[in-house]
């Protein structure tokens, strides 16, 4: 009786014949495509670098701040006379008002210690809707960087590293980012946290879009401290090396 699973057997040991002979130039291409993939990523990892990144919250401040008059009627014999208006130009000395006492018919005039534009808020508040400030915005073209940041990896912050700031008022999808470097910090904690201060390379408010940014009167943010670079290889074998 003939063997049914000869013709099986036949057909599997010719298919084992066909697919068990690699040929030798593939084995050889294969290897020096494995060695070559592996130069070439140990080189990326040797020499491919980026630093770590510490976060800081920045406040921007303008050396030349606005003052202020806040006007409030304490009762019905204090009467006040406006001298300026809204968008006026004034100097030093100017009377912004005069405050008259009805009772003892007296004027006390309010004298502007700086210059500036007039902006008139009215209303202070819900309660005192008939009250009202005078501000004096002085022109500025000069500001300060302060960045604060936390205990964890302050250690590792040092003068001359690189400061990028993203500012709330001017976000960096839109506007770009601002990069500048630490130019001293503070050697004492303010409220469990380190203080230093930044300079930018320009001495406007430059983007990294190339966008001049106006200069008010404070503007908050957050930053990234660059700390030292550190290669992938450093990264992952640094440790056991």
């Amino acid at each position: 009786m003939p063997n049914e699973n000869q013709p099986l057997e036949i057909r599997s040991n010719e298919m084992e014949e066909i697919v068990g002979q690699v040929p030798h130039w593939i084995i050889r291409w294969g290897i020096c495509v494995l060695f070559s993939v592996g130069i070439i990523g140990f080189i990326i990892t040797k020499y491919v670098s980026f630093p770590d990144i510490l976060a800081a919250q920045v406040l921007v401040q303008a050396k030349q701040q606005p003052g202020k008059v806040t006007v409030r009627r304490e009762d019905a014999q204090q009467e006040f006379k406006l001298l300026i208006k809204e968008g006026q130009q004034v100097t030093i000395g100017d009377t912004l008002l005069i405050r008259r006492d009805t009772k003892t018919n007296i004027n006390y005039p309010i004298i502007t210690p700086m210059e500036g534009k007039i902006y008139i808020s009215y209303g202070i508040d819900e309660k005192n809707t008939l009250d009202y400030v005078i501000w004096v915005v002085p022109k500025t073209s000069s500001f300060d960087i302060k960045i604060k940041y936390s205990n964890r990896g302050a250690g590792n912050v040092k003068t001359g590293q690189i400061v990028k700031i993203n500012l709330y008022d001017y976000p960096n999808s839109q506007y770009g980012f601002l990069e500048g470097k630490i130019t001293s910090i503070l050697p004492v904690q303010l409220n469990e946290q380190h203080q230093a201060y930044v300079k930018l390379e320009h001495t406007k408010l430059i983007t990294s879009n190339n966008m001049e940014l106006p200069i008010l009167s404070t503007m908050q943010g957050d930053g990234e401290i660059l700390l030292n670079d550190r290669s992938i290889f450093q990264r992952i074998f640094g440790s056991i090396l």
